[in-house]
């Protein structure tokens, strides 16, 4: 379900006021990290059951209860498009991305929750740039669209104030994407400060959100183009360990082929494994066109045969 974790949000920061108890208190009667408290009362997060579980004794009210009380409507249309294109970007498919462009379009036009709007409008604007980076070879309007799209809930940003402010989820998507362009546009360094800072910024993120291991991967593969193969390892690795310990298969192929290369540069006797483990992530997620570029690539550019 979708809901309006602003006002939801708001809810719980009252809740937490009329019993005088601060965000340091909540976190130590309920052993939730002070930052996801954060995170929930500024509406920067969905929190899972199990936090609301831990929370509600403290504050003294059946928060689950009171997260569908701000429950929107016309979640599942927008669930469904979000996920085809999820699936797109995994798997490098971005020529099609016109259509789930459109779906969310008229989603927008059918839709009247301020929350929801803003929600879908900056997806939109985050697909847009894509588009611009991908299939019109644009970085410099791909990276003001994102701009735009962070602007949509946090009217204050800009890229030299970007560590200012606490990000959802999305919000930390557009921003790594802002890095990657960056890292095209201006420089490299600047780039890597900035999904650093988005990797400190996902550790509290939610177990099921996949936001921590797509940043891991971008540090590994900006690290491998850098030739600096050590910190391509350690980002891959951060990022695989995330994935098996919250059962988060999402990128694990992905993951596995940049451990792989690192490897093979470090001359690792085990880099072959990994890439085969890429492979089978691959099948397993459907993602068959993306595991034969992985054993082309690996042919082509290393003369690796992993099969």
């Amino acid at each position: 379900m979708y809901y309006d974790l602003k006002s939801f949000g708001a809810e719980v920061r009252n809740i937490r006021n009329n019993l005088e108890l601060t965000q340091s208190t909540v976190s130590e009667l309920s052993d939730i990290h002070v930052d996801t408290i954060r995170k929930i009362e500024n509406g920067k997060v969905l929190p899972t059951q199990e936090t609301l579980d831990l929370l509600s004794p403290v504050l003294k009210k059946d928060l689950n209860a009171l997260l569908l009380e701000h429950r929107l409507h016309d979640y599942h249309a927008f669930e469904e498009v979000k996920n085809r294109l999820e699936s797109k970007l995994d798997k490098g498919e971005f020529e099609t991305l016109s259509i789930e462009l459109e779906d969310l379009k008229a989603l927008l036009d059918n839709t009247l929750h301020p929350y929801f709007i803003n929600s879908i409008y900056q997806l939109i604007l985050m697909t847009e740039a894509i588009i611009f980076r991908h299939k019109h070879e644009d970085p410099l309007t791909a990276l003001n669209k994102l701009v735009d799209a962070m602007k949509v809930t946090t009217p204050d940003f800009t890229l030299d104030n970007y560590s200012d402010f606490v990000y959802n989820s999305m919000e930390l998507r557009i921003l790594m994407n802002m890095a990657l362009m960056i890292n095209e546009l201006q420089s490299t360094d600047k780039s890597l400060e900035i999904m650093k800072y988005c990797i400190e910024s996902a550790k509290s993120a939610e177990p099921n959100d996949n936001i921590f291991p797509k940043i891991c991967y971008n540090l590994s593969y900006t690290y491998h183009r850098l030739g600096r193969d050590k910190e391509a390892l350690k980002y891959s690795n951060l990022g695989i360990d995330y994935c098996l310990k919250n059962r988060n298969y999402s990128g694990l192929n992905l993951l596995y082929f940049r451990r792989g290369i690192a490897e093979y540069f470090l001359k690792h006797d085990n880099y072959k494994d990994s890439l085969k483990k890429a492979v089978y992530f691959a099948e397993m997620l459907g993602h068959y066109e993306l595991r034969d570029l992985f054993i082309s690539n690996c042919k082509k550019y290393y003369n690796i045969d992993i099969l």
